[in-house]
């Protein structure tokens, strides 16, 4: 027997009202936050009658003001590597978060205690679990990892992909100058460390005695 039309009527207003219903709750619980430079009064320029963009200038105000304050909105990296080592594309899917060219990183924050020291990293296992190792990055930083890494960034905020791309070298300049010169004086095996970070997502569990992720780290402490 064919519905009626005002079954018909009653069905879609009915879908409608969820669909607005959907959009209303992403809209005040967002998966993550992007921040607009422009509304926190970070020196961005670039624009006609503006100051040209000063990347180091930009690079110094978002490290105080979006990327020390943001311990928040990182994801505890315990749960993170257990998702991993079970199920990278799941994993991906929960805690990631997608750059525009579909990278996808974590951002993470946890404590641990140092396992292992080489040239280039530090090998912590996360609330000692020595099946949860993690590498916090020493040696030096490359790449747009910083940047994209937490999420929190605009590239409309800025004048163009140029600009950007200076701010990426200038906050790695920064995780160089203010995070790793600590990491690599005070993190022996046996202290502990309480990091905030950002890591590339991996596309597979990493091979057996590897560590989970490899995280840039934005803010380190070491505790004996």
């Amino acid at each position: 027997m064919a519905a009626s039309p005002d079954s018909h009527k009653a069905r879609t207003v009915v879908l409608a009202g969820l669909a607005v219903a959907a959009a209303g709750l992403l809209w005040i619980f967002p998966p993550f936050r992007v921040v607009s430079l422009k509304t926190q009064g970070l020196p961005i320029g670039g624009s006609a009658g503006s100051a040209a963009f000063d990347p180091s200038a930009a690079a110094a105000q978002i490290w105080q003001k979006v990327l020390q304050a943001a311990a928040g909105q990182a994801f505890e990296a315990g749960p993170v590597v257990s998702a991993l080592r079970a199920d990278p594309a799941a994993a991906r899917t929960k805690f990631a978060r997608s750059s525009g060219l579909g990278t996808a990183y974590y951002f993470v924050r946890g404590r641990g205690r140092v396992v292992a020291v080489d040239r280039s990293f530090v090998q912590i296992a996360l609330d000692g679990d020595t099946a949860n190792v993690i590498a916090l990055r020493t040696g030096p930083v490359f790449g747009n990892t910083v940047r994209d890494g937490c999420g929190l960034l605009d590239v409309n905020s800025f004048p163009g992909l140029t600009e950007f791309n200076a701010l990426a070298a200038e906050l790695n300049a920064l995780v160089e100058k203010n995070v790793i010169p600590t990491l690599r004086a005070q993190a022996t095996a046996g202290t502990e460390v309480t990091f905030i970070g950002c890591a590339e997502a991996p596309e597979s569990v990493p091979a057996t005695g590897e560590p989970l992720l490899k995280v840039i780290p934005v803010k380190a402490e070491v505790h004996p």
